[in-house]
């Protein structure tokens, strides 16, 4: 399991036992809020690691960066922003999308200064056709699919916009969704009246098996129509349906079989300021099946398993105060996992041991990072029971230049 903290520390620890990865921890002092992506780019069979440094909270400092199973420095990378901009920026908040571009291994992830980059995987080079020109920041992972059957990676992502004028375009307050070629080229977009922070999620979910698009917004600009919102797009960038939810969407959905059926439905987490909820729609027309208030707000990401063996997926919903867990099929909370405060996405994996493990990574009431791991005992799905076989990591996120603390 590979994570970053607000000091710049990147840790990489053993599902096993929590035990660090020889030549890890590494740091930089870049702060990271990116969720960081992982894949083999190298000659051999071992991963590579992808993370974005920098964040809304300090967006001068920052890049892209790549780093290999031994912890080292691969390459590092920024983007220009353009000369008039009197304030440029270069922090990644936004986590990096690993995919095949251009036929080669390839990472991509919008700024938070006005480009977004695609780049060999491997060197770290720039891609024939980027960077591309957002004209605003981007907190919003992109999703990546072939959507027109052309053999090639299409990256479809979320954006904010600020109303002036950029390269002889106007721009109006709000957001955008947009989808890119693998070469850097616009094919479409969809312009909304609030940021998009959501990152998208992909999949054949719309009448008829059609591919759907599906994300949130976010909260940025007070009294826009679209804050609050869940919409589906078609692959014009088209929208088909709009849901109004009980709080903001910047979390990212999730679509998923929680019935069974071998039918995908859209989960999203809501942020209402005070608290949250989950809702479980209708991916094809938006129609809610269930939705159930949660510990707190919601603003990482929901994931979803068969922790049960039944057949449908389960939820796994980060909040502010703890990680709830729902069966899919009915809604009923079955257990919430460690209070404290989750705002990125849970892992799920196949532990060493066979069992289904679950891990999260966040903070205390004393602001000190921490990390947990579960396992489900058999993998039977009788109940998530835990801290496993390691129970925390923690390191403090306001001391920079401290040596990790090792895992007890």
């Amino acid at each position: 399991v590979v994570v970053g903290d607000r000091s710049g520390y990147l840790y990489a620890l053993q599902l096993s036992d929590g035990s660090p990865v020889p030549g890890w921890p590494v740091v930089d002092g870049v702060p990271i809020d990116s969720t960081p992506s992982v894949t083999p780019s190298g000659p051999g069979p071992l991963d590579d690691v992808f993370v974005g440094g920098g964040d809304a909270g300090d967006p001068g400092i920052g890049g892209y960066q790549a780093r290999g199973p031994d912890g080292r420095l691969l390459w590092s990378a920024d983007l220009p922003n353009p000369p008039e901009d009197p304030a440029p920026v270069y922090g990644v908040q936004a986590s990096i999308t690993v995919a095949t571009l251009q036929g080669r291994p390839g990472v991509f992830a919008g700024s938070l200064g006005q480009e977004a980059g695609a780049f060999d995987a491997r060197t770290g080079s720039s891609l024939t056709g980027w960077p591309f020109f957002t004209a605003d920041s981007d907190f919003s992972t992109a999703a990546v699919a072939d959507l027109y059957g052309a053999g090639s990676q299409d990256l479809v992502l979320g954006g904010a916009s600020t109303a002036g004028s950029a390269l002889g375009q106007d721009y109006p307050n709000g957001g955008h969704l947009r989808i890119l070629s693998d070469r850097g080229a616009l094919i479409c977009h969809n312009d909304l009246n609030q940021e998009v922070d959501s990152s998208p999620a992909v999949g054949a979910f719309l009448p008829g098996g059609a591919t759907g698009i599906v994300m949130g917004t976010g909260s940025y600009w007070s009294g826009a129509s679209d804050t609050d919102t869940l919409s589906a797009f078609d692959t014009g960038c088209g929208r088909v349906w709009t849901d109004r939810l009980d709080g903001a969407t910047s979390s990212s959905p999730a679509l998923a079989d929680v019935e069974g059926n071998g039918v995908l439905q859209v989960v999203e987490g809501t942020d209402s300021g005070t608290g949250g909820s989950v809702w479980v729609l209708n991916a094809s027309d938006g129609s809610v099946l269930w939705h159930a208030p949660v510990t707190g707000e919601v603003i990482g990401s929901v994931v979803t398993a068969d922790l049960s063996g039944a057949g449908y997926q389960d939820l796994l919903v980060p909040t502010t105060l703890g990680t709830d867990v729902f069966d899919g099929r009915t809604g009923a909370r079955i257990a919430v996992l460690t209070q404290g405060g989750y705002q990125n996405a849970p892992l799920v994996t196949v532990d060493p041991n066979g069992t289904v493990g679950i891990t999260i990574a966040g903070y205390n009431g004393a602001n000190v990072g921490v990390m947990f791991h579960y396992e489900i005992p058999g993998s039977n799905g009788a109940r998530a029971v835990g801290p496993g076989s390691w129970p925390m990591f923690h390191h403090d996120p306001q001391l920079t230049g401290v040596a990790p603390t090792a895992p007890p």
